[in-house]
């Protein structure tokens, strides 16, 4: 039986598998370290970000007073008709929008200095404190699990609210 060239040259060399391993080898070193360390942290805080925006979105469509009342580390209430007590309903189940931070999150602690624990919008946007005054600066509300806090921050007079 003959060996054609085509036979002995069918398979990877040492130094094209050494080059493989190599490349793979960078590219974890590059990808892994950008995948978060701190899930649950960031995870609370994009979904806080999200009711945040709803409650300005909120209080912008129906021309009244509505926000976010931090009722404590763990839990919060979107409001609506400038009463704290009174929730707004969430969009997605329809109950009252009260977020509890447990199951999945718990751990998550959320530590803000807003006057009054309070945070809400006018009709047009403008973020306001507890005693209803603008805010002068931004505000930052803190969300940690223990270990690296994220923080979500909401700009005066436009209202922008972000994460990081």
């Amino acid at each position: 039986m003959h060996r054609t060239r085509a036979m002995e040259e069918a398979g990877f060399t040492l130094i094209e598998m050494v080059l493989v391993i190599l490349l793979l080898g960078f590219i974890a070193a590059v990808v892994i370290p950008r995948f978060p360390r701190h899930p649950k942290a960031g995870l609370a805080a994009r979904r806080l970000v999200s009711d945040i925006r709803y409650a300005k979105e909120l209080s912008m469509r129906l021309q009244t007073m509505s926000g976010v009342y931090f009722i404590s580390s763990t839990e919060y209430r979107v409001f609506q008709n400038n009463d704290i007590n009174t929730a707004a309903k969430d969009p997605h189940t329809g109950t009252d929008f009260v977020v509890t931070l447990d199951g999945q999150l718990s751990g998550v602690t959320i530590t803000q200095g807003l006057s009054g624990s309070t945070l809400k919008f006018n009709s047009l946007g403008t973020p306001l404190d507890g005693a209803d005054t603008p805010l002068a600066a931004a505000a930052t509300i803190t969300v940690t699990d223990g270990a690296i806090p994220q923080t979500v921050t909401i700009e005066p007079n436009t209202g922008r609210v972000t994460g990081s």
